[in-house]
């Protein structure tokens, strides 16, 4: 009851409409019970005196001079007049004398009216010679009397009879019958509450058809509306009173027409997205590809320079031989002119030469086919044995070399082979572009790199000149292959432009790094790290600097955890080279397992001038990978496993974008999970259990055929329905495979909700398709079959049975694959790719254990399959009665 008032507005006005009326009623009620009584009364009383008056001045005269029948007639007169009047003169004693009722003359007035209450108020008013009127009601015999008490007063008329001593010479006493008055009374109580009552109903209906009319049915319009606009129907209101609730429905319109016309924006914008995320998974589809076949080639390149560097070197290896026996003269001696152009041809073979081992050693490098042989080496042995062969240039140059290497760094844990060309290299430009001054090398113990007790585990070696310098700008590409500072150097001082390429990959194998400092016109100073302990090589990962997560985690006001994460691209996890090329495949970044760049000591990024903490700060803060795929990272799309009562829908896509848009269409009645990969696919659903499975078919490294077959040969999975969602179009190959539906994308949503329902539906198996060539097995399984109750359909081979299913539908098919005369394949491929039959559960009867290829030809067609050499003929039934329960039966 309280539902219907709270719940309608309409119902709440009239409540207080109702409550407001009843209230009034009650009000003139109470006024009407309380007011009018005395006020009758009152009237009476006044009649009383007016009447009392009119009778003493009557029979004053006839007091006065002693006529007494003069006084019995108008008495008698008044009585016969006014019969519910009784009235009554009485002496000083109260002793009546003259009275409309002859009957009590000479009785005593307070017998006539026998009240104790009047007897005490008579005496009164005679004993305390009151000159006032007095009136009260008295119940006389059980019946209400208005009494009114009118005194005699004493007058000189009447001194010659009475004297002058009294005031008072007796009473006129008039008694009125006044039940009459008081049932006046009551009877208008009832009328009012009869009135009251009236008007209520006549309100309520007044009110209800009024409220109705102008509030209710409005805004029940406008409720129907609202409901019909919540399930997606544009539908607008007509017919609406020009009121605020006009207003209101006004609005409503509006806003429908609004909605209607940005959903129709929104659909075709979700078109068009959807188109454009096709021709983007397509273009990464084939990126993918092209960065593949760019890093088989780049291996194939390293390799061909690798093999034609080692054909050149043999021959050039020949040739300074030979030179050089011909300026020993071994063959003869030779003349001044010989000797010059030979020393000419062994300069520039040799030149030749070192160009090759060059390219051989970049080479070895980019393809990953140099192996260290780690030691403990002596950093000043190692160097000394570096400088005598660079001694006689710096003395022909007048150069001065200084080595300084301080405590603690006097031992690597290096190649020594590679450490030496690593120094042999920088210490080779600082002589060749240093014409004046001084070479300087220092050793001192890093405080870079250092490990996760932060201690230190690199040596920094420092090569410094005073040479021509590097302009600030060409600082970024001179560790790039082929490159150097400025064009016209390589003209001037010769050179493969390959040192310092091969600088840097030597120092990324020893996970150290390299960088340079230099000024036009005042010298380099070239630095790198390399390890001093052997622990640095304990792991194949590279060097991890904590530091930076915490710097940036600072700089960005963000939890230090948000870069101690690998970074991910549409929900994969992918590394930096992945998303950005910057073409130092000597990175130790590049193929490495580690994929937090940002961490990594000597990450090679474009232009990044020092590649460790504190100063790679600066460049990683501006860095693309940061900025897109670390500080925007992509929401985990993988949900948590649903309870029990939820219906949850997977949808397994590489593209989270197709993955949100499902989820978008089914949300209302299903919880769907997205699964971007399809490795672990099948191990995912027996955990879910879902209702139904959207798929993908071009996925990376497992496509969704592949992914439909094991779903269709698992007992766990081979129940749940899976529906294809692809851009691509081969429904025969779905359906064969056990396919329960086809959507192309674009994918219609609606038609997605509305097949996942379909097909959730329980359909119970009451009719019975048998495809089985041996009479003997047919009859017994129709016999067994119809005796449990099913209808049965059943035929002898393939042909008949392709016309029957034409015209009649079963529920279930029980079909002997294995019949040696007829191919049920066909059949079963008719039944698959028809509409109608497609989805109806197979059995299959066979007479042997399948072979693999007859297994991949059956994989999703079938719901079981059943041995019958394996079973006894009742065992057979048994078997087959369980499978028809457990398919739905």
């Amino acid at each position: 009851m309280l539902d219907f008032i709270t719940k309608k507005i309409g119902n709440k006005l009239l409540v207080v409409f109702v409550a407001l009326l009843f209230t009034v009623m009650l009000i003139e009620i109470i006024f009407r019970i309380y007011f009018g009584l005395p006020d009758r009364l009152i009237i009476a009383e006044a009649g009383h005196k007016k009447m009392m008056d009119t009778i003493f001045a009557t029979v004053k005269h006839p007091l006065t001079v002693g006529d007494s029948d003069t006084i019995h007639r108008d008495f008698e007169e008044i009585g016969t007049k006014h019969t519910n009047i009784d009235v009554y003169l009485c002496d000083f004693n109260k002793q009546i004398s003259f009275s409309t009722d002859k009957k009590t003359i000479h009785k005593r007035v307070d017998h006539v009216i026998d009240n104790e209450d009047f007897s005490r108020a008579i005496n009164r008013f005679l004993n305390e010679n009151s000159e006032l009127t007095f009136s009260k009601v008295f119940k006389v015999q059980g019946k209400r009397n208005l009494i009114s008490i009118f005194p005699i007063k004493n007058s000189p008329e009447c001194f010659h009879c009475h004297g002058s001593s009294k005031k008072i010479l007796g009473a006129m006493v008039m008694k009125t019958n006044v039940e009459d008055v008081y049932k006046t009374v009551r009877y208008q109580m009832i009328r009012s509450i009869i009135l009251t009552i009236s008007a209520f109903i006549f309100a309520v209906f007044i009110i209800n058809l009024v409220v109705k009319k102008l509030i209710k049915n409005p805004l029940n319009k406008l409720i129907d509306a609202t409901h019909k606009f919540a399930k997606g129907e544009m539908v607008t209101i007509i017919n609406y009173p020009k009121d605020e609730i006009g207003s209101l429905c006004e609005t409503f319109n509006y806003m429908v027409n609004e909605v209607a016309k940005s959903k129709m924006e929104l659909e075709k914008e979700l078109t068009r997205r959807a188109k454009l995320l096709e021709e983007r998974d397509e273009l990464v589809a084939l990126l993918q590809k092209a960065n593949k076949q760019l890093k088989e080639l780049d291996t194939l390149k390293s390799a061909f320079i690798a093999n034609m560097s080692h054909e050149l070197r043999t021959p050039m290896n020949a040739i300074i031989g030979y030179t050089d026996l011909l300026l020993d003269e071994v063959d003869g001696p030779l003349n001044e002119d010989q000797k010059a152009s030979l020393r000419k041809v062994a300069a520039n073979a040799r030149h030749l030469l070192q160009l090759i081992n060059d390219v051989l050693d970049i080479s070895k490098i980019e393809s990953g086919k140099i192996e260290l042989k780690l030691a403990e080496v002596q950093l000043k042995a190692l160097v000394d044995s570096i400088m005598v062969t660079f001694e006689p240039l710096i003395a022909k140059k007048g150069l001065s070399f200084t080595l300084n290497i301080e405590d603690g760094a006097e031992k690597l844990y290096v190649d020594e082979d590679k450490a030496k060309q690593i120094l042999i290299n920088l210490i080779s430009n600082a002589v060749k572009f240093t014409h004046q001054g001084e070479i300087t090398l220092r050793a001192r113990i890093s405080e870079r790199g250092l490990d996760k007790a932060g201690n230190p585990q690199f040596v920094e070696i420092s090569v410094s000149d005073t040479g021509i310098g590097i302009k600030k700008e060409d600082l970024d590409k001179i560790f790039d292959k082929f490159a150097q500072a400025d064009v016209s150097t390589t003209r001037q001082y010769e050179g493969t432009g390959l040192g310092l390429s091969i600088v840097r990959g030597l120092v990324a194998l020893h996970k150290g790094m390299v960088w340079a400092e230099s000024e036009v016109g005042k010298g380099s100073t070239f630095y790198v790290l390399l390890p001093f302990k052997k622990e640095v090589f304990d792991k194949p990962d590279p060097v991890i600097e904590e530091k930076m997560a915490e710097a940036l985690a600072q700089y960005f006001e963000v939890p230090k955890e948000v870069f101690l994460q690998d970074p991910s691209y549409e929900g994969k996890s992918v590394r930096c080279w992945d998303y950005t090329q910057c073409g130092h495949v000597n990175c130790p970044e590049y193929g490495s397992a580690e994929k937090r760049c940002w961490l990594v000591l000597g990450t090679h990024c474009k232009g990044m001038k020092i590649a460790s903490w504190p100063e790679k700060v600066e460049a990683c803060r501006i860095c693309e990978v940061v900025r897109d795929l670390v500080l925007h990272k992509e929401p985990v799309v993988i949900e948590s496993i649903s309870s029990d009562r939820e219906k949850v829908v997977v949808a397994i896509d590489d593209n989270p974008d197709a993955i949100d848009l499902i989820r978008k269409y089914l949300e209302k009645d299903y919880k769907v999970i997205g699964l971007l990969s399809s490795e672990d696919a099948v191990n995912k659903i027996k955990e879910i259990k879902p209702v139904a499975i959207t798929l993908d078919i071009m996925m990376p490294m497992k496509d969704g055929w592949q992914v439909l077959k094991e779903l269709k040969q698992d007992e766990e999975t081979k129940d749940i329905p899976v529906i294809i969602v692809s851009i691509i179009d081969n429904k025969t190959l779905a359906f064969s495979l056990g396919a329960a539906d086809y959507f192309v994308k674009p994918l219609d949503g609606h038609s997605l909700l509305r097949k996942i329902k379909s097909i959730e539906t329980y359909r119970p198996i009451k009719k019975v398709f048998i495809l089985e060539r041996d009479e003997k097995t047919l009859n017994d399984l129709t016999g067994i079959l119809k005796e449990t109750g099913y209808d049965v359909i059943s035929v002898k081979n393939s042909k008949e049975a392709i016309t029957v299913v034409k015209f009649q539908k079963p529920d279930l098919f029980i079909i002997n694959i294995t019949d040696p005369e007829a191919s049920t394949f066909d059949f079963l491929d008719f039944i698959k790719t028809s509409t109608d039959l497609k989805e109806i559960p197979v059995i299959a009867l066979t007479n042997k254990e399948l072979t693999e290829e007859e297994k991949e030809a059956l994989n999703g067609r079938i719901k079981q399959v059943i041995n019958k050499a394996l079973f006894s003929e009742e065992d057979l039934i048994t078997e087959l009665k369980n499978s028809l329960k457990k398919i739905g039966g």
